[in-house]
C-alpha cells in the first residue's frame, strides 16, 4: 500500500468519493470556508505570487 497523507487541506477537494476514501484511510479533510481566504493564507499567498508572475 502507498503512502497516505494524514490531512488534506483546501476547498477544491470536495466529493463523496474523496470523503469515503479519506474515512477508510483515516485521513482528515480540512476544508476552508468559501469566501474566507484567511483560512488558508499560505495558498492565498502562493496564488497572489503566481498571478503576479
Amino acid at each position: 500500500m502507498g503512502l497516505v497523507p494524514e490531512r488534506i487541506q483546501g476547498s477544491a477537494f470536495i466529493s463523496k468519493a474523496l470523503d469515503r476514501w479519506a474515512y477508510d484511510q483515516h485521513v482528515t479533510l480540512d476544508f476552508s470556508r468559501p469566501g474566507k481566504p484567511t483560512d488558508n493564507p499560505y495558498m492565498e499567498s502562493f496564488n497572489g505570487s503566481f498571478r503576479d508572475e
